[in-house]
């Protein structure tokens, strides 16, 4: 009877414990979704601003090639008509190869920042 009152002790330091490691746990896991959503959003943001300068570099390149293909060819319209024509080839092939160079890219960075994250906390 006497190491009872010990064994009670013991149990409630454990569970004081236990809590204390869960909380703990979920404030980790808070900081680690807070993470991530950073890496993802800041990749997001780049690849906006990448996307809109891109945009506007390759609209005044594709002018200037049009007037260029159209003093070539002695007729403006020609010129730009022949520039629709390339970027539509161009459309067509980014299209045919979005699963390698957009889908799989993508894929793989979730897949590096979600799967291999976690193996690297399970060695620790």
């Amino acid at each position: 009877m006497i190491g009872t009152g010990k064994y009670t002790e013991d149990i409630r330091e454990i569970i004081l414990e236990v809590k204390h490691y869960l909380n703990l746990q979920k404030k980790y896991l808070a900081i680690d979704a807070a993470e991530k959503a950073t890496i993802i959003l800041s990749a997001v943001a780049i690849a906006a601003i990448c996307i809109l300068l891109g945009t506007i570099i390759l609209l005044f390149c594709t002018f200037a090639l049009a007037y260029w293909i159209g003093d070539l060819l002695n007729s403006l319209p020609l010129g730009f008509l022949t520039m629709a024509c390339i970027v539509v080839l161009l459309l067509l092939l980014f299209y045919c190869k979005r699963k390698a160079w957009i889908i799989q890219p993508l894929a793989r960075m979730m897949a590096q920042l979600f799967v291999e994250n976690n193996e690297e906390e399970e060695e620790e």
